[in-house]
């Protein structure tokens, strides 16, 4: 498709391969390697393709990346994201800085910086180095600080909410000795 078509609005559909774009509006978008800086409609399906911003009922990434999507849900297959804002979202062999989710998250062979859910997580063979959630399900995965109500199954926490404590006293008593020193030399 040529990148006359910009904006479509309505129930029309925009379909885009190999070029790039500016801002869609649709209801139905599907962008087949290519891009787009601003991305709006109903459903939204990216293949091999990237946005730079995408806001949609649903986003289905494969093999491609999203910096921003504030979404309803999202389904991403060997794809990244940045920060994700949304109500479930699933992973599958993908990797994100932040996801938000108002709801449930799944993910499976994924890693993400920071989880956030209000709703169940269930991993399998992924990992996180933030997560706060309701309830963890989780096989072979691993977390580096972990804040949850319920945890079931084998998750690795390198900070479970003891070692948190700890480790925020200590990081706290380090902090304040050394703005202490601080303040002491610019004394002299």
């Amino acid at each position: 498709m040529d990148n006359e078509i910009k904006n479509a609005h309505g129930g029309e559909e925009v379909k885009q391969e190999r070029s790039d774009m500016g801002d869609v509006t649709a209801e139905a978008v599907n962008i087949t390697r290519g891009g787009a800086r601003s991305v709006q409609g109903t459903h939204v399906t990216l293949r091999q393709a990237g946005a730079q911003s995408v806001t949609a009922d649903n986003l289905v990434v494969r093999q491609g990346g999203v910096v921003r999507a504030q979404v309803d849900h999202l389904e991403m297959l060997g794809g990244g994201v940045m920060l994700a804002q949304t109500q479930t979202a699933s992973l599958t062999a993908s990797q994100a800085g932040a996801v938000i989710s108002e709801g449930n998250v799944s993910m499976e062979q994924s890693g993400a910086q920071l989880l956030l859910a209000r709703g169940e997580v269930t991993m399998e063979q992924s990992g996180a180095v933030a997560m706060i959630a309701r309830n963890v399900r989780a096989e072979n995965s691993g977390v580096v600080f972990l804040l949850a109500n319920e945890v079931e199954g084998t998750v690795n926490a390198a900070f479970g909410p003891r070692e948190s404590v700890i480790f925020g006293a200590v990081a706290g008593a380090v902090a304040g000795l050394v703005l202490l020193l601080a303040k002491l030399s610019r004394r002299e």
